[in-house]
């Protein structure tokens, strides 16, 4: 299973499931959108500007491209409505999704987390016993070097999307023993997040919903399913 994929569900399989702390309640999503794009540029890395590749690291390669182009079309094509409703993601929300990136293919557990949740429910997390064994089942060993990150078909949500993402992070924060308002979201986006890594002529790629969330005095948090999940 693909790092990111495996990542992702582990994210979700937690959140959706309220851990071990409370009871579960599925939520799921996918509303991306269109031709805009945000390239977001990996922190320059060790590898040399050009590489010959021998034939089996050029066949792993366009396999992984041949991989990563059947998801964006996937996508695209169960979300061709909103090609042409397509958004500008906010900065700061950019940074937040390369950590989460960069976390995911590093196996860092914490920066993963802190990607996700507002301090308190981390802490809530760590104090319910679940931290340790979403800790472990990250830092499967598995590291790889994130080199390209590209947000594709970002739609910003509407006002009926923000409120169902406030009750999904709010939900949660109860189950962590906060208050069953705790957050409120100010904004937030759907989109694609295409990654890819390269190190050792090895090539891993893929393309996952997400969405992303502007939480009133916490900052902008990930939220590890897509839109027409979350809206199920």
């Amino acid at each position: 299973m693909k790092k990111f994929a495996l990542a992702l569900i582990l994210c979700s399989t937690l959140t959706c499931s309220a851990f071990s702390c409370g009871s579960s309640e599925k939520n799921s999503s996918a509303k991306e959108s269109s031709p805009a794009v945000t390239e977001i540029t990996a922190e320059p890395s060790s590898e040399p500007a050009t590489t010959t590749l021998g034939p089996k690291a050029a066949e792993m390669m366009e396999k992984a491209r041949s991989n990563l182009k059947k998801s964006l079309e996937k996508a695209k094509n169960e979300h061709s409505a909103q090609l042409h409703n397509t958004d500008e993601m906010d900065t700061e929300a950019n940074k937040v999704v390369r950590q989460f990136a960069e976390a995911v293919f590093s196996d860092d557990a914490e920066a993963m987390a802190q990607a996700m949740y507002p301090p308190k429910m981390l802490e809530g997390m760590k104090a319910c016993g679940e931290y340790d064994s979403f800790s472990e089942s990250v830092n499967d060993g598995e590291t790889m070097p994130l080199t390209s990150l590209t947000v594709r078909y970002c739609v910003r949500l509407k006002d009926d999307e923000k409120a169902l993402a406030e009750s999904y992070i709010n939900f949660f924060a109860k189950e962590y023993g906060l208050s069953s308002n705790e957050y409120t979201v100010t904004e937030g986006y759907s989109f694609m997040a295409d990654m890819e890594s390269r190190e050792d002529g090895s090539v891993r790629s893929d393309a996952e919903g997400l969405i992303i969330i502007n939480i009133a005095n916490e900052g902008w948090k990930i939220i590890p399913i897509s839109l027409s999940e979350l809206t199920k």
